[in-house]
């Protein structure tokens, strides 16, 4: 009986390392994919005018920006983005929805309502101050479906600070500054002379 246990134990064991270093070796083909996948999309980046980042193969954001306007005023684009950005969080801290509405799209818009109607349910006030927006650069644009999109990362200084009803702290701390990277995408109507920038994508990192 011991020596029968005895094998099936050490047949048992051998069976489970077995099974183990199958999976490692699938794990390290699928790591192995992976990393070639992302070599060839590092590969396909490209920088232009020194500060801003493309990560399309097409084409590089100076020569999207140029389609979009011959005379594309990148300058006065990103001081726009600026003041939208630091716009937009306050509307959302704010809980002003008709603000939000002339500034971002309709899948932004939605995310923003569900995390304003959790803050309300939860009796839950968010108090941001964006102390500087320390950079913001355009990272790649585009044209598709008869629209420009522009892709802007912003690094910024804030303090947040969330507070329930009784006034307590439930997020945040008031006396710490925070750096918070983001990265959105604005797009426009090419035939539009306005040229309205809206959000219509937000990502944080």
């Amino acid at each position: 009986m011991n020596e029968t246990a005895d094998a099936n134990s050490q047949i048992l064991l051998v069976a489970i390392i077995a099974f183990y270093w199958a999976m490692l070796g699938s794990w390290s083909q699928l790591l192995s994919r992976w990393n070639d996948e992302r070599a060839k999309r590092d590969a396909a980046s490209t920088r232009w005018d020194g500060s801003t980042e493309h990560t399309s193969s097409v084409d590089t954001p100076q020569n999207a920006l140029r389609e979009i306007d011959p005379d594309f005023d990148l300058a006065a684009f990103l001081d726009g983005a600026k003041r939208a950005y630091e716009a937009i969080l306050q509307a959302y801290a704010d809980s002003d929805i008709q603000a939000l509405k002339r500034l971002v799209g309709p899948e932004v818009l939605e995310e923003f309502e569900r995390e304003i109607a959790g803050r309300r349910d939860r009796q839950e006030m968010l108090q941001l101050t964006v102390i500087v927006t320390r950079e913001a650069k355009v990272v790649d644009a585009f044209k598709e479906d008869g629209a420009a999109e522009i892709v802007v990362r912003y690094v910024s200084d804030v303090v947040s600070v969330t507070r329930s009803a009784n006034d307590a702290v439930v997020a945040g701390d008031p006396r710490q500054i925070v750096e918070v990277i983001d990265t959105w995408t604005f797009a426009c109507e090419i035939p539009s002379t306005q040229r309205n920038w809206i959000l219509i994508a937000t990502e944080g990192e």
